[in-house]
């Protein structure tokens, strides 16, 4: 097992989730940081752009991304989607790579462009593994290149992932914290309204749907999948009301598929304040009438969610320890 200090750049470090990708990063005892780049800030220091970091001598740059790749042995692309695309091409191979935005999450280039756009690299959608340590650990660990899930489709497929196979239709409802929009506000996201306010979006066309249902081993019909806004800032919440094909013993199966899963907690009630701020996803499944059955999860959007989760897939790459820099992350409670 590798133990050798690694070099770590984040690419697009000045939105919610390069930020928490450098915190997750300064906190990992394997880790030293090369560069962090934005276009916006050139050669400032970081502290001057985010007061909360005053303490680093770090500074952003602009460095070109081939140059970001020659000095480092990993790099994070935290990126808006479809602007990772031809990075990610330039890169792949030359250096690892986990990237952050939605661009290589579908390995297939029909699926990608009914929920985004075209894609320039079609060939390479196939060549990148998608970032799910709980049950894609082994293609991660092999991998050059690496696509984060979304952080809806991560909970979710969390949720079903023990179900797989058995689901005959499965109705989510999961709200999620602002940090989720990014940092850029909008009239939908402008705490004012936010932070007393609920409200759905997206039913049935989010963009995490293809991810969710590929790996439930179900069609799109099968799926009512509701995300909505909800007055917090971090975390999402979800729960799933499953139908499935057989009656069988939920939690037997969940404990079976998360048997050496280090994040995965099964618990009777999952609460945000119990992951908030942590790696963690916590899970519940409840026998319901007949066939059904409920499902509860929760999970920070930008730790296990974006950050934790692209940290979780660098020990895999690099051979540490799979809980290496995160298992020092305890939720903020309260």
């Amino acid at each position: 097992m590798q133990r050798n200090p690694i070099k770590a750049s984040i690419i697009g470090i000045t939105g919610y989730t390069g930020l928490e990708q450098l915190r997750l990063l300064l906190a990992h005892p394997l880790v030293e940081i090369a560069h962090l780049t934005s276009r916006q800030h050139e050669n400032a220091a970081i502290g001057e752009v985010y007061p909360h970091l005053a303490h680093l001598d770090l500074s952003i740059t602009n460095t070109d991304h081939m140059q970001v790749a020659k000095d480092s042995d990993v790099v994070f692309l935290a990126l808006p989607h479809k602007t990772a695309q031809d990075i990610v091409a330039d890169l792949h191979g030359k250096v690892r790579v986990i990237d952050l935005s939605a661009d290589y999450r579908l390995d297939d280039a029909a699926v990608y462009e009914k929920y985004y756009v075209p894609h320039n690299h079609p060939a390479l959608l196939k060549e990148v593994a998608y970032g799910a340590p709980e049950f894609n650990g082994e293609k991660i660990a092999a991998a050059s290149t690496v696509a984060n899930p979304g952080c809806f489709a991560l909970l979710a497929q969390l949720m079903l992932y023990p179900l797989a196979g058995l689901i005959e239709t499965v109705d989510i409802m999961a709200v999620t914290g602002s940090s989720g929009s990014g940092k850029t506000a909008s009239d939908g996201t402008h705490h004012p309204v936010r932070s007393h306010n609920m409200k759905s979006y997206n039913i049935n066309k989010h963009r995490h749907i293809p991810e969710i249902t590929r790996t439930a081993k179900i069609e799109e019909v099968q799926l009512n999948f509701v995300p909505t806004s909800g007055p917090f800032s971090r975390g999402i919440f979800a729960s799933a009301f499953v139908h499935l094909k057989a009656d069988i013993e939920p939690l037997d199966l969940a404990e079976q598929a998360y048997t050496d899963a280090p994040f995965v907690r099964l618990t009777g009630t999952p609460e945000l304040a119990n992951v908030v701020g942590s790696n963690f996803c916590d899970l519940s499944y409840v026998k319901g009438v007949g066939q059904s059955v409920i499902v509860q999860g929760a999970l920070d959007n930008l730790v296990k969610g974006a950050a934790g989760c692209a940290v979780q897939n660098m020990n895999l790459m690099f051979g540490f320890d799979e809980t290496e820099g995160l298992d020092v992350l305890a939720p903020l409670y309260p």
